[in-house]
């Protein structure tokens, strides 16, 4: 076997492993790959939405200690930078707490929620 014998058998083995991939149905390609992107964005939209949800939630609340003498209604007139009706900053205030009534006691800690929606 000669050296030219050879080189030819590489190149074959070579040309041989590659095989080329067609494209048979482009509709059928076209439509794949739009499903493949549209879940991969709807993937990686979700899981950075969990992340940012965790933090707009610790950045839109503030943590304060009720005093003797506060009142819900104190509280929420205070931290009411909307100037929205006071009995819905209360409503919040207790959501967020998950408060049953409006009573309160010196030393407690509340949530308090800086936006409209908790």
């Amino acid at each position: 076997m000669n050296q030219h014998e050879i080189i030819g058998q590489r190149r074959q083995a070579v040309t041989k492993k590659r095989k080329r991939l067609y494209i048979v149905n482009r509709a059928r390609f076209v439509i794949m790959t739009l499903l493949t992107l549209i879940i991969l964005s709807t993937v990686i939209t979700y899981i950075s939405g969990l992340f940012m949800s965790n933090a707009s939630l610790s950045s839109n609340t503030l943590k304060i200690e009720i005093s003797s003498g506060d009142t819900l209604w104190k509280i929420a007139s205070k931290y009411n930078y909307y100037e929205e009706d006071v009995r819905e900053v209360i409503y919040r205030i207790k959501s967020v707490n998950h408060m049953d009534s409006s009573d309160l006691m010196a030393g407690q800690s509340l949530i308090i929620p800086l936006t409209q929606n908790p």
